[in-house]
């Protein structure tokens, strides 16, 4: 017969009333509790709880006790499989008077299996400090004559490795402690602000981020040569309505002259990715930003949305409108468009890795108990390989390369790694716009990805200085001996 758990993490005064009154039938045991060595990646980690009414089939079904506590999120819920082991059968022999008088087990319980994250909880202890403090500077101070950013919310960040697919950071602002969970679970439900909600996983318009995939579409596809100019005009008038400007016209009555895709980078020159988005097509461009991932699963091992990569076929299907004037504005990242800080990371890590674009992942491997075997290892290879050319890769990195020197040179000045990165703003409402901010390093042999979305930050040149001390935490982690051996396993 299997006991029922009447309460647990019973307090001293209560548990010495119990035990004096030994109520017959009523036993008292030890047991175990989850131990977060870590105020930090609590979206990540996730949390145990009971196992639920509509789950009780299930988990019976796999041989679990009714007491047990299961993942109901992260990668406590992800990787359940590896981290429950299994349970014990305890006899017990009791007095008429409820003595016991015996306790053995019959079946010995067996641990579960350590599971070795991805993580590097040095880089994600920075990520979260950084995006924390860049949110609340901006709330604080704005940015500029204007005050831009001054209504900043919620943010992520993610670094991923660019040749592997490994998550090393993943960072929600804002967030919450796993180790008071529980006791604040209603308060952090009703929060506004939403701090339990893994804002890395949810789907924002990218905007000028984008602009290397319209980029490498035109060029692989032989629409634009690396030396081909477009003159930026200001205003785009191929089409009757609409006749969207450049931001530059819009802002300052100018432009930006006659361009090639590596300055339309550098400048973000909307009017040129205007023409060549016209000149690729949508199908064109849809079919580059899948190949990236775009608009689609990470298969990131904790679940994550697929976004909306703009198309007829969505607009139709959601009985949206579709016009050829919604194709030039998807080639700058707006239009229907709208993808995940992963996706943005996975993405750039795609591109300067050459097209080898990888899943998302946190699982690196999985030991027992005892770390004394490997249970198993993650070793997926590619999923596709875009196999950019030579001359497009040259082109487009040099575009997010020269940038580092361009408008972004006072963050990247302190940047201890030549760096490649592009900004962007994306426009949610009227007159508010999302800050969105991508970059790699090292220049000329990229090992990490990094994506930043901030909602409402206005610009993603206000992101810059917060790419740059990732960055610099990464690149200056193995001077400072700041990793720590095992602290990215999450034990059973």
């Amino acid at each position: 017969m299997e006991n029922y758990m009447l309460a647990e993490d019973v307090d001293a005064e209560s548990l010495a009333a119990v035990m004096e009154l030994a109520v017959p039938g009523v036993v008292v045991e030890n047991g175990t509790v989850r131990e977060y060595n870590t105020t930090y990646a609590a979206h990540i980690l996730g949390y145990i709880g009971p196992i639920w009414s509509e789950e009780a089939a299930e988990y019976r079904e796999k041989g679990y006790s009714m007491n047990a506590l299961v993942g109901k999120s992260g990668v406590e819920q992800a990787f359940e499989e590896y981290l429950h082991g299994s349970s014990g059968i305890k006899r017990t022999t009791v007095s008429s008077t409820g003595e016991i008088l015996n306790r053995y087990y019959v079946t010995e319980p067996v641990p579960g299996n350590n599971v070795e994250l991805t993580i590097d909880i040095s880089l994600q202890a920075v990520a979260e400090q950084a995006l924390e403090k860049v949110i609340l500077d901006l709330r604080e101070n704005g940015v500029g004559r204007n005050k831009e950013g001054k209504d900043a919310q919620g943010g992520a960040v993610v670094v991923q490795m660019c040749k592997t697919g490994e998550i090393l950071a993943m960072a929600s602002y804002p967030t919450y402690d796993l180790a008071t969970r529980a006791e604040n679970a209603v308060a952090l439900n009703e929060d506004e602000t939403a701090p339990m909600f893994n804002r890395a996983l949810a789907a924002y318009p990218p905007g000028s981020v984008y602009k290397m995939v319209t980029a490498i579409a035109g060029l692989e596809e032989g629409i634009i040569t690396p030396s081909t100019i477009i003159e930026d005009k200001g205003i785009y008038t191929y089409y009757v309505d609409p006749q969207p400007m450049c931001w530059i016209w819009r802002q300052a009555h100018t432009t930006h002259g006659r361009i090639n895709v590596s300055q339309a980078i550098v400048d973000s020159c909307n009017y040129f990715y205007y023409e060549v988005g016209r000149l690729t097509g949508i199908k064109k461009l849809d079919e580059y930003a899948t190949a990236f991932g775009l608009g689609q699963s990470t298969g990131i091992e904790i679940g994550d949305v697929s976004g909306v990569l703009a198309s007829p076929e969505w607009a139709e299907a959601h009985d949206r409108e579709w016009t050829d004037g919604q194709t030039i504005t998807a080639a700058i990242g707006q239009s229907y468009n709208l993808f995940t800080p992963l996706q943005l990371a996975n993405y750039v890590a795609t591109l300067v890795s050459g097209g080898e674009h990888y899943e998302a992942h946190l699982l690196k491997n999985v030991k027992s108990y005892d770390n004394s075997r490997v249970v198993g290892v993650y070793g997926k290879g590619p999923l596709n390989d875009l196999n950019i050319s030579d001359s497009t890769m040259a082109a487009v990195t040099k575009g997010m390369h020269d940038l580092t020197y361009d408008s972004l040179r006072s963050a990247f000045s302190r940047c201890v790694v030549e760096a490649g990165a592009k900004t962007g703003s994306a426009q949610v409402g009227t007159d508010i716009a999302n800050g969105t901010f991508v970059a790699y390093a090292p220049y000329d042999d990229p090992e990490i990805a990094v994506a930043i979305v901030i909602e409402h930050a206005t610009w993603g040149s206000n992101l810059a200085t917060t790419g740059v001390d990732i960055l610099n935490a990464y690149f200056t982690a193995d001077e400072t001996g700041s990793a720590v051996t095992g602290e990215n396993q999450l034990l059973p």
